[in-house]
């Protein structure tokens, strides 16, 4: 139960900042949607460097990509992005530091989380059943390495 009203506080952006962002930061992120399942197929080339590690955690025998969309937002704007399944993904920066991003991501029906990336570094989460298989979601952050 504290763990869930922890959750909620950081969601709703009511976690303390031990660095601010200026009012007109914006962080970029990288939204990759991929799509497993057990059918016969393979991974498809642009899915491979999702392939290892999504392979350690998922059994499929098919991966491939099914969009990207790049997204700028500011600390505490939620970013919307419907996703093939008819779910929304909602991703909302809290604060970056040392550490990387903290974002809050809610998959409609599915997850909500609060988790940290480095740039370069990415948080995958399940987006929920698709076709003959799953959705699966990956965020980047891709913000200026001397940030």
């Amino acid at each position: 139960m504290a763990a869930a009203l922890a959750a909620g506080l950081l969601w709703a952006g009511a976690a303390g900042a031990d660095e601010a962002p200026a009012e007109a930061e914006q962080w970029p992120l990288n939204v990759i949607i991929l799509h497993t399942s057990e059918s016969e197929g393979g991974v498809e080339p642009r899915a491979r460097k999702y392939d290892e590690a999504l392979g350690r955690n998922l059994r499929y025998k098919s991966l491939r990509v099914l969009g990207e969309k790049r997204v700028n937002l500011h600390a505490d704007e939620v970013g919307t992005i419907p996703l093939p399944n008819g779910r929304d993904l909602r991703v909302q920066p809290v604060h970056k530091g040392k550490r990387g991003l903290l974002m809050g991501i809610d998959v409609e029906g599915s997850v909500r989380l609060d988790a940290r990336a480095r740039r370069g570094h990415r948080v995958v989460v399940d987006g929920g059943p698709y076709e003959d298989g799953n959705l699966a979601v990956s965020i980047e952050p891709d913000y200026p390495a001397d940030e």
